[in-house]
């Protein structure tokens, strides 16, 4: 049986499938973005962040170990799908000696008022969640006006050969992990009408770090009407 997109990439499986790594998440795929990556992405993403932030789908807390050296945060409440790795998550945020926040929640129905944060960040989640421009809309919507929303990502290649690897290898990563290598989600960013202020990439294009301004008040009635399919399927977008 041939399992549908929309169920590979539930909230429900996309929670087992998470809670089930946890334990051995660092040390597999934290390597991989390490070396892929690199932590100098990650490092840029810790900078940016400002006053009161929310990061959404936190992980293991990756970004933990660098929000010492950013003098600007206020507070730091960090949200996840998974309570394994929420768990994981827990521990590293104790060794950072911050206080820290952590609360188990859905990326696509936050449990915050609007206006609530000065920063909403997210990183290498919007590939997992099954509804990625309505995720971008929540963290839009709990965001300041004057607000910033920081988004670490991976993305569909500009290079068409190295597209068509990530398109081949996706239904696996969606089996295995609920990820889809192939989203063009630096392109949904910007369709949705966020104000982009920087976008900077890494290995070969498809790592992205963009800081941007929440769309402008009058955009988003339209932004919750975004088909992220509609989009992805644009015909000037490189397949």
């Amino acid at each position: 049986m041939t399992r549908s997109p929309s169920s590979a990439t539930s909230p429900t499986r996309v929670e087992a499938l998470y809670d089930q790594c946890a334990p051995t998440w660092n040390a597999r795929q934290g390597l991989v973005e390490r070396v892929l990556m690199g932590e100098g992405m990650r490092r840029a993403l810790a900078t940016e962040l400002r006053g009161n932030v929310l990061e959404i789908g936190t992980g293991t807390g990756a970004t933990f170990p660098f929000l010492a050296n950013n003098p600007m945060l206020s507070s730091f409440t960090a949200v996840d799908l998974s309570a394994g790795m929420l768990g994981e998550a827990h521990e590293a945020a104790e060794r950072t000696g911050r206080s820290i926040r952590l609360a188990q929640m859905n990326a696509e129905a936050l449990a915050f008022a609007d206006d609530t944060f000065d920063t909403v960040t997210t990183s290498l989640m919007l590939c997992t969640v099954p509804d990625p421009a309505r995720t971008l809309w929540e963290m839009a919507r709990v965001c300041k006006p004057t607000g910033r929303i920081v988004v670490l990502e991976h993305v569909r290649a500009p290079n068409p050969l190295i597209s068509r690897v990530q398109k081949l290898l996706t239904p696996f990563q969606v089996r295995q992990l609920g990820c889809h290598l192939d989203r063009p989600t630096d392109r949904l960013v910007r369709e949705m009408g966020f104000r982009i202020e920087q976008d900077t990439s890494r290995f070969f294009g498809i790592f992205h770090m963009i800081v941007a301004l929440p769309p402008e008040r009058h955009q988003r009635g339209v932004i919750q009407g975004v088909s992220f399919t509609e989009i992805s399927r644009t015909p000037d977008l490189k397949q």
